[in-house]
């Protein structure tokens, strides 16, 4: 989180030459269902989707898709973009590699296992200041437990970027 995913995403989104489209979690209710909003405030006209299968049907007269916050979405993704990729569409997708417990979103895992290229980005540990690599869910200012549901949408409010030193270290106070 809070690594500028989101801002590349409608970056390359913009710079496309191609019919293309933008599509969305409809699960991510932050902002209308119509507009990718970045943290930053950047923003793109979107398309809202319930899952993997909605892709392909969103996508069906674009030759290049943008998918952000793909973590949303089901484990279904890689067959989605798979049948995309067989109709010649350029993918570029964003999203979380791990939950707030740093286990892997399996939509995320499907999408990086067809995926040509993977990119990393990093935030910075909101505690330290180290490359963030993990993702602290708060709650009252402490760690949720790691029993919680694995998906709330939140911002800064429920997230913060973490390195896995203070991952770990302010999960040992809590407890």
């Amino acid at each position: 989180m809070f690594s500028g995913k989101t801002d590349e995403l409608i970056r390359r989104a913009r710079a496309e030459a191609r019919p293309s489209v933008v599509l969305k979690p409809a699960i991510d209710t932050r902002h209308p269902p119509d507009l990718l909003v970045s943290h930053s405030g950047a923003s793109i006209a979107a398309v809202a989707v319930g899952g993997a299968g909605a892709v392909v049907e969103a996508a069906r007269a674009a030759e290049a898709v943008f998918v952000d916050e793909v973590q949303f979405l089901d484990g279904e993704l890689g067959d989605a973009i798979e049948s995309l990729r067989a109709r010649r569409v350029a993918v570029v997708a964003a999203g979380l590699d791990l939950d707030f417990r740093r286990d892997p979103f399996p939509s995320t895992r499907a999408l990086a296992a067809v995926a040509d290229r993977v990119r990393r980005f990093e935030a910075r540990c909101g505690r330290c200041g180290r490359p963030a690599t993990v993702t602290q869910r708060l709650v009252n200012g402490t760690p949720a437990p790691l029993d919680d549901p694995v998906v709330r949408i939140g911002d800064e409010e429920l997230y913060e970027p973490r390195c896995e030193s203070c991952w770990e270290a302010e999960r040992s106070v809590s407890t």
